[in-house]
């Protein structure tokens, strides 16, 4: 691995967009007969999926109701926070390229798609988020598919009915990870603010002909690896 200057300022993934992972999304069926990963939202973070390799779809819920978006090889799709959203995988083929506003999600904003009953005290959910094994993932993807096909069924009913819902699903998952606000904070302020403010002052000193910060360029290599991790859409690569 290429080593940075000693005493350098740390590398950053540009913009400080540092969630970034390679995923191979679970070939085998949720309750449902559906090819899939799990139903999950973020409350905080954009995200976005380049297809890699193979094709398929992802399954969305938001204030609109319940929609499809075919993932065709080499598309990219981005959704901002409240977009329920579940891979579909029925070519058993689908491999993505994952990035994460300032990799938010490994800060815990990742809400599965829960019951109720697993989403109203930290304990439960803590219990229904705790994965160390295939069988841990698969049993959390089965539950949070049930939830999913819940509230798929009140926008069913009517938008009112649907919304009404959606709105009881949120809340829960804010009730569950307020705890992280400050983690959440601190990522961005450390991350994304700090580049941001980095690059502004590079541009400062170039507009001065201060050309200084050229000198101190620096590469970092990250190893490709094995799917060493199960996520909530399926194995992962994490990258940064």
């Amino acid at each position: 691995m290429l080593e940075t200057q000693e005493n350098s300022r740390a590398l950053q993934m540009p913009g400080s967009t540092i969630g970034v992972k390679k995923v191979k999304v679970y070939d085998t069926p949720s309750p449902d007969g559906q090819i899939s990963g799990t139903p999950h939202v973020h409350l905080l973070c954009t995200e976005m999926y380049l297809v890699l390799q193979g094709s398929g779809g992802v399954e969305v819920i938001d204030k609109n109701g319940f929609s499809t978006i075919e993932l065709l090889p080499h598309s990219t799709l981005i959704f901002s926070p409240g977009t329920i959203h579940r891979l579909i995988n029925p070519n058993r083929n689908l491999e993505l390229l994952v990035i994460e506003q300032s990799g938010l999600p490994e800060y815990g904003d990742n809400i599965v798609c829960f019951r109720s009953e697993w989403l109203e005290s930290d304990s439960r959910f803590a219990e229904a988020m705790r994965v160390k094994s295939f069988e841990d993932a698969y049993l959390r993807r089965a539950r949070g598919v049930e939830g999913f096909l819940q509230l798929k069924a009140a926008f069913s009913e009517s938008l009112a009915v649907g919304q009404e819902a959606l709105g009881r699903f949120y809340q829960l998952g804010l009730q569950r990870t307020s705890h992280l606000h400050l983690k959440w904070k601190n990522a961005i302020a450390d991350g994304a603010l700090a580049e941001a403010q980095n690059t502004l002052g590079k541009l400062i000193s170039l507009d001065s002909g201060d050309i200084s910060h050229l000198f101190e360029s620096q590469q970092y290599l990250i190893q490709a690896t094995e799917h060493s991790k199960l996520g909530f859409c399926g194995h992962l690569i994490p990258y940064a």
